[in-house]
Parts: C-alpha cells; sequence; structure tokens
C-alpha cells in the first residue's frame, strides 16, 4: 500500500488566488492559438506544462478541473514595456516585495509575463532597480505574473527626444559605462532602448546583442537612413512606434518608417487610441502584420488608480481622463493602459482572437527571443488567460495555477 501526496495550498489576497496541483485541465472552452482554434476544446497540463490540447471529451484525471464554457481561452498576455501600476513605480519603489505586489496586480488584467521597465535615471538607481527585480525574480513563487527580467529604457537616448524622460539624467552612450552597467544587472536585461544615431551607440547596439539583449531604437531624432542603418547594425524592435521618434514627412520620413519597412524588427504599438489614432494603429498592423507588432501598454504608477498629480522619473505628470501628460509641456507621459484593455481596442478594429495571441502573446515573447511562451501548444508553460463573452478576464492562469479570479 503507497499513497501519492498531492502539495496543495490555498493564498486568498484581494481575489488573487493561487493554488498548486499536480496536474489541471480546463474543459469545454474555445481555445485560440498561433497554430488553431479549438472549439469545445481542452487543455491539459501537468507540472506547469502543456501536455494535450484537443476537442472534447476529456477522458483523463486531473487535480484541479475548470469549466470554461461558453468562453475563450487566450495564451496569457506579456507586457514588454511597463512601468508600473496601481500607485506602484519600479525605478521609485526599489523593494522586492513591492515588486512582487506589482505582479499581482498585472495579474488581474491578464497579464502572465512582464518586463520590468525603468526610465532615464542615474546608473546607480537603475543598478539598485536591476538588483531589486533580480531578488525579486528569485523570491517569486507563482502569486502573480512572471518577471522575466529588465527592459532599460535610456539613459542613452536623444535629449531632442526625450519626451517624458528626466533630461537630467541622459547620458552620452559609452560602452565600458554600459558594460559595468550590465554586469551589475545580473543578466536580467532583456531589452534596451536608445537613440541610434548617438555617437559610439553602434558599439552599444553591438555588445547588447552579444550578449543576448533585445536592442530597441526609442526617443530618437534619427533620420529615414539612419534608421536603415541601426537596422544593419542590429536593432530589432521599435520603442512606441512613432511616438518619441522624428516625426514623419512625406519628404523626410525618419526613422518611423525605416523600421516601419524592415521586415526583421519588431513594432511597438500602444494601442490606447491616445498615442496612436485607430487609424494609424490599423495602418501599422496590416503593413506589419500581427507577427511584428507587440500590444505594451508603458504604464506608469497611474494605471488603475484615480485621476491627480504622479510623477515619472522626477518629473510631474497630470492625469485626467486616464491620459498622463508632463505637467510642464503637455506631453504624454507613458499611459494607464493595461493589457485587456488594449486587447479589447484591437478587437473593436475588426482583428481577430487569433490576431490578438500574435500581438499580445506570442509576438512579444518573440521579440525578446523567448520561446516555450505566448501560446498555447505541447511542451508551453501552461499560461493562459479566460475571458468571457464581453471581453474580460474571468481567470489568469500561470504554470496552470490559477492565481486571478473574478
Amino acid at each position: 500500500m503507497f499513497m501519492i501526496v498531492v502539495d496543495i495550498y490555498l493564498f486568498l489576497e484581494d481575489s488573487i488566488v493561487c493554488v498548486v496541483v499536480m496536474s489541471f485541465v480546463v474543459r469545454r472552452g474555445r481555445i485560440v492559438s498561433v497554430g488553431r482554434v479549438v472549439e469545445d476544446g481542452y487543455i491539459f497540463v501537468k507540472n506547469g506544462v502543456v501536455v494535450e490540447v484537443d476537442r472534447e471529451p476529456f477522458s483523463g484525471f486531473a487535480d484541479e478541473v475548470v469549466d470554461a464554457e461558453g468562453m475563450v481561452v487566450l495564451p496569457g498576455f506579456i507586457d514588454t514595456h511597463t512601468h508600473g501600476i496601481y500607485g506602484l513605480d519600479f525605478t521609485v519603489d526599489r523593494d522586492p516585495y513591492r515588486v512582487l505586489e506589482i505582479a499581482k496586480y498585472y495579474a488581474r488584467h491578464g497579464v502572465t509575463s512582464f518586463v520590468a521597465t525603468t526610465v532615464t535615471a542615474p546608473l546607480e538607481v537603475l543598478e539598485d532597480v536591476c538588483k531589486t527585480v533580480s531578488e525579486a525574480m528569485e523570491m517569486w513563487r507563482g502569486e502573480g505574473s512572471k518577471i522575466l527580467g529588465i527592459h532599460l529604457e535610456g539613459p542613452y537616448i536623444n535629449p531632442v527626444a526625450a519626451g517624458a524622460q528626466n533630461k537630467a539624467y541622459i547620458r552620452s552612450p559609452d560602452l565600458e559605462e554600459f558594460k559595468k552597467l550590465l554586469n551589475s544587472c545580473r543578466g536580467i536585461v532583456k531589452q534596451i532602448t536608445l537613440a541610434p544615431e548617438l555617437p559610439n551607440a553602434d558599439k552599444l547596439i553591438e555588445y547588447a546583442r552579444s550578449r543576448g539583449i533585445t536592442v530597441s531604437a526609442g526617443h530618437t531624432n534619427a533620420s529615414y537612413e539612419e534608421g536603415l542603418k541601426a537596422v544593419e547594425l542590429g536593432v530589432t524592435k521599435a520603442t512606441h512606434l512613432f511616438n518619441g521618434m522624428t516625426r514623419f514627412h512625406h519628404r523626410e520620413p525618419g526613422i518611423a518608417l525605416a523600421l516601419l519597412q524592415s521586415p526583421n524588427v519588431y513594432l511597438e504599438v500602444i494601442a490606447d487610441f491616445v498615442h496612436l489614432h485607430p487609424a494609424v494603429v490599423k495602418m501599422v498592423i496590416d503593413y506589419a502584420t500581427p507577427k511584428r507588432v507587440v500590444l505594451v501598454t508603458d504604464s506608469i504608477a497611474a494605471t488603475d488608480m484615480p485621476n491627480g498629480v504622479y510623477e515619472l522619473g522626477g518629473l510631474k505628470v497630470v492625469v485626467e481622463k486616464g491620459v498622463c501628460r508632463l505637467a510642464d509641456t503637455g506631453g504624454l507621459a507613458g499611459s494607464t493602459l493595461t493589457m485587456d484593455r488594449a486587447v479589447k481596442n484591437i478587437l473593436s478594429l475588426g482583428y481577430t482572437f487569433r490576431d490578438v495571441v500574435y500581438m499580445a502573446s506570442s509576438t512579444p515573447a518573440k521579440s525578446i527571443g523567448l520561446d516555450k511562451l505566448g501560446d498555447i501548444d505541447v511542451g508551453y508553460y501552461a499560461d493562459l488567460v479566460i475571458v468571457d463573452e464581453k471581453l474580460n478576464i474571468v481567470k489568469t492562469i500561470i504554470n496552470g495555477k490559477i492565481v486571478y479570479e473574478k
């Protein structure tokens, strides 16, 4: 006689629920993945990994069963550009427990993985952010969204295109300084945003690529020709396309068009319909296809918070009707967008759930070189989001565990 013991525990706080089980099945949902749509399907998970996806009936045994009848099951959303939420900011709240708290709030919006994004700040602050996020990654036990690493937005950007980045802390590209910064970041930097036209930026691009870091062009005043050169050097992503870039003109198109036309460049899009007109969002998706478009929020601490006055990188930000603007210039300063709202906006333009799967899940993962994330398929991590007929988040599931339940 023998006994199999399954470790099960329950964590409950503000409707965040985490259940640890050995096997898990989602049943009777409409499953939308990169490769196919399965009506009345099931997803069978063991030890946090998808082992089977098929049509009902499911004939096996699972420790935990979720009935998704009448709902849509999607891969969990991945946000590669977010500064914070619910009054918390990665650059300001340099405490691993705060980072883990942020992760819980993201899960409420269907985000199963994210890249903690900094703003331009003193080097010692950026080093401290890296240390904090690294510690949070080590402490993470599945209570909220996965922490994939760091996105350094700056400090090597063009002051002319600073936008809501604090000009006092912008630095000229310096390879040795950059090497020290990366080394202090314990290998968790996944992406860096820089202005490729700056002197010595080419050396930083080459070195970052050698370390497996995605280099994104942003807060840049580069010309069209300089944009094409940047792509040749190794830039493979555009930070919030059109925003913080040389303005497009029919005789001098600037770097945005160069990035848009380059087939191997991923394109960040803030789909709040404030940063970009809906027609521009549609134009970008139709031209580049969902396989290149990366939905991001660029969310700041004001997200999920009341209108009022906030701070971003030492700059005063006024939020009215959910729109964030610098107090002194009126320029846009990040957003209060969430990934579930971005998905609703994209669907409102006539795109399908399959399109959304690419832009909110699969393409973001690919843009920072990650596999086994961003899809529902055998061998992938069981990171799922279940939405109802009104596209509201019903459940967020990470590694086969329910971490948020409406």
